[in-house]
């Protein structure tokens, strides 16, 4: 559990310091609204990043007291393993009832996924409901119940869970725009995004995931990848391109050296190395 200083801290490096005072009243509601903010606000605040794996060549520390000192102190970023975890311990201090869950990234494409991302699960008027802050991609913008062909509209987007075998969750999204945040080719309308499991899982499943994930010759540890949302749009590095999404319009930028790129870090994602 984080102490109540943490808390403040934790709401306020993601823009809601108003619920860390109605948490000091206890009143703030561990309902489907407030889960649904504190998952945007943490979206568009903490970068998901792989500079701080890239430049360290480390295995990033997953115990909470160095998560808290890079994502909040520090004000860095890290990957799924990293960011859903904490998150899911302050969710856990503020009284909701979550719990970690194994996912697989698809993204539309085709064949099966590894197991690769790590989730989180909270349980809010007998429902399971899917948050996730700790994916590079086109992730919902708030919490997803997970009930069967249920059509969810988050942020002009439209997401559906459905169910597969084995306690398997199939998440669908219905996207208007038409090139994914990825660059890849025009998506279908509908595609696959997320696979999510229902099995209980602890933290000790998610190590050696965490470990397989940042070693060489793996996309976080060989290459810099930063992924940001805004309230209009998306900001993402890779390497050393910028690109710069706002209300439907794309820009990219060539950074052409370390200094370029130390800017945009900072000035883009507010990360300062």
């Amino acid at each position: 559990m984080l102490t109540a200083d943490q808390v403040k801290r934790y709401l306020e490096r993601i823009g809601c310091a108003a619920d860390a005072d109605r948490f000091g009243s206890g009143a703030l509601a561990c309902d489907m609204e407030t889960l649904s903010r504190l998952t945007f606000a943490h979206q568009c605040a903490v970068p998901f990043e792989t500079v701080s794996i890239y430049r360290s060549g480390k295995v990033p520390c997953v115990e909470v007291d160095a998560l808290f000192d890079k994502l909040v102190t520090r004000r860095l970023g890290g990957f799924c393993f990293e960011l859903n975890k904490l998150f899911e311990e302050l969710l856990r201090t503020l009284g909701f009832d979550v719990r970690p869950c194994l996912c697989r990234a698809v993204r539309g494409r085709d064949g099966r996924m590894p197991i690769n991302h790590r989730g989180i699960l909270a349980l809010i008027d007998g429902a399971e409901r899917f948050a996730d802050v700790g994916f590079g991609g086109p992730m919902a913008a708030g919490a997803l119940t997970l009930v069967d062909g249920a059509e969810q509209a988050i942020n002009d987007e439209h997401y559906t869970p459905r169910r597969g075998g084995d306690g398997w969750w199939r998440i669908d999204r219905v996207t208007r725009s038409s090139f994914d945040l990825f660059d890849d080719a025009a998506p279908v309308r509908r595609q696959t995004e997320l696979e999510v499991c229902e099995a209980a899982v602890e933290d000790i499943d998610f190590d050696a995931l965490n470990v397989a994930f940042s070693q060489p010759g793996t996309l976080f540890r060989d290459h810099m990848v930063v992924n940001l949302r805004t309230t209009c749009g998306h900001k993402s590095i890779m390497d050393y391109k910028l690109t710069l999404r706002e209300n439907g319009h794309k820009r990219v930028v060539e950074l052409a050296d370390d200094a370029e790129l130390a800017r945009a870090l900072d000035e883009h994602f507010g990360m300062v190395f």
